[in-house]
């Protein structure tokens, strides 16, 4: 491990990052410049007001060295992150799996129709949130490796592909995923495929070795974590834990330690809006080309930079970059909700959206047809933004200088003391419809809600299958939504949740003293945005 505390950052210059692929058709720009920013193109020729004291810019199909050095074609890569992406484990040190022996044992004989009703009985009894498909062999978000060892165990698909309607999205979160469930369900696997003493050396070896992994990522993961509901990550606690940090369970019973150790809970982001960023995650912290590479390093016992660095430059990894970043959809909603927008109340909404100071000035300019057309990185104050702030203060100095000590990334609000957070990052609205509930904290019920003061929100709303369309999102009516006739049967689970989750992005600038009237209109536009995705073809 390359301690932090042991390496000197490089002095940083405020120096304009320079585009690294440019659409040769891209008309002049028609969105006014920021001071202090320098255009980039991204796809579709939106145009993005990067910071210039943020030297990473935004990722660009050109950056893939196998693209440039014309090895390999942008669409062929796509397609084979496409298929990584779901079936297969790039991580080289998951925080634990299950043997294959006893997956198979828990499936018996079972194939095709019948491996579908198995995966559904377990859905229903251990609710993973784990999203089974006719047809496969194991859900969406569990593969199967082979080396070092055979295994079942989690890709990054478990938590960043979602189902709306029916239809799993692709780098959409997934609302039901229940990471304690899936600890629940592996550690039942395991004790009961405990092998007799003497009958099966191998397996036993493996399993205590994998028992002992998922008995201390359970341990560190969410203790203390009280919002960890379905739908929702530690994704502090995963920064923690994968920079070494937080290391012995024992320093979460000790209080002076823990203190350091916020769990951070949040909702997976949608992948979609990447593209179009280089302040990533949540709270903006940290820039870099590639953000995909940081779970890839040091993830629960990878450890080893120069192994690191060889893993990122092959093509596996080139690949999951392509479909990541450049490929994850961003559907309109007439694709997906299958009902038409209102064209009038749209077009009344666009005027409404585009006013100064209101939901332009963070989430980009869109076109009539709701299409992104600019937008400009940046990161709001938590004094202005007013959400929960554990997330953003849970990435102390102490974490984020993790990402500092590589090549790979810049921490701006290390190197920019006050410029840049502590905050959160806004995202252009790629789909946003997709998106519910609402905020970071997955605490505000639907858009509607979204859009009604703070003090007035609902603390308590029914996640279910089943939407209400009308207001987009979950239903906060106090008698439970007709999940009857549904096929297959719909969950449904009432939340309730403390002020602070629901709280935040409330008052004149973010539409909440709109008439009633206003905020229908508005609605009506937001369900159009959406944002281009880079053509699918050789450059």
């Amino acid at each position: 491990m390359l301690l932090a505390a042991a390496c000197t950052p490089p002095a940083v210059q405020p120096t304009p990052p320079t585009p690294s692929w440019r659409e040769p058709d891209c008309p002049p720009p028609t969105s006014q410049p920021v001071a202090g920013r320098v255009l980039q193109r991204g796809p579709g020729c939106t145009e993005l007001w990067l910071d210039a004291r943020v030297r990473s810019p935004v990722a660009r199909p050109s950056d893939l060295p196998l693209v440039a050095r014309g090895e390999r074609s942008f669409e062929d890569l796509v397609a084979q992150g496409d298929d990584a992406w779901n079936f297969v484990a790039q991580l080289e040190g998951e925080p634990f799996g299950l043997p294959t022996e006893l997956m198979d044992a828990f499936l018996g004989n079972a194939s095709g129709e019948d491996v579908h009703a198995v995966f559904n009985l377990l859905e229903d009894r251990w609710k993973t949130g784990l999203v089974h498909i006719q047809g496969e062999f194991l859900p969406r978000g569990l593969v199967e490796v082979r080396a070092p060892e055979p295994l079942v165990t989690q890709n990054c698909s478990a938590c960043h592909n979602g189902v709306v309607k029916g239809r799993l999205i692709q780098g959409v979160g997934n609302k039901w995923y229940n990471q304690r469930a899936i600890i629940e369900f592996t550690r039942g696997l395991m004790e009961d495929g405990i092998p007799a003493p003497g009958e099966n050396a191998d397996l036993e070896a493996r399993l205590r070795r994998q028992r002992e992994k998922l008995e201390r990522y359970d341990s560190l993961y969410g203790q203390g974590c009280a919002d960890l509901a379905p739908g929702m990550i530690t994704a502090a606690r995963i920064w923690e834990i994968s920079s070494k940090l937080l290391a012995d369970p024992a320093q979460l019973q000790d209080p002076a330690q823990a203190s350091r150790f916020l769990c951070g809970a949040t909702k997976p982001p949608p992948l979609n809006t990447v593209r179009f960023r280089n302040l990533l995650f949540w709270d903006g912290a940290v820039g870099t080309t590639f953000v995909t590479h940081w779970p890839m390093f040091d993830f629960f016992g990878f450890d080893d930079y120069a192994r690191w660095e060889a893993k990122i430059a092959t093509p596996d990894i080139q690949a999951m970059d392509a479909f990541i970043i450049f490929a994850t959809p961003s559907p309109s909603w007439e694709e997906i909700m299958g009902t038409p927008i209102d064209a009038a109340m749209a077009a009344r909404g666009m005027a409404l959206f585009h006013q100064d100071n209101s939901c332009a000035s963070c989430h980009g300019q869109y076109r009539q047809d709701g299409m992104l057309h600019a937008f400009t990185p940046s990161i709001t104050p938590l004094a202005d933004i007013g959400t929960d702030q554990e997330r953003a203060i849970a990435a102390t100095d102490e974490v984020l200088q993790e990402f500092r000590q590589y090549n790979w990334a810049q921490v701006p609000r290390l190197d920019f003391p006050g410029a840049f957070g502590p905050g959160y990052a806004p995202t252009p609205l790629c789909s946003t419809f997709l998106n519910f509930p609402y905020l970071h904290t997955a605490g505000v019920a639907n858009l509607m809600e979204l859009l009604t003061p703070e003090d007035q929100r609902s603390l308590s709303w029914w996640q279910s299958d089943v939407t209400n369309d009308q207001l987009v999102g979950y239903f906060t009516t106090a008698s439970p939504p007709d999940v009857s006739g549904t096929t297959p049967p719909a969950r449904l689970l009432q939340r309730t949740l403390r002020f602070e989750l629901v709280a935040g992005h409330s008052g004149d600038a973010y539409g909440t003293s709109l008439s009633t009237a206003q905020k229908f209109d508005l609605l009506e536009y937001v369900k159009s945005l959406r944002c281009p995705e880079e053509p699918r073809a050789a450059r």
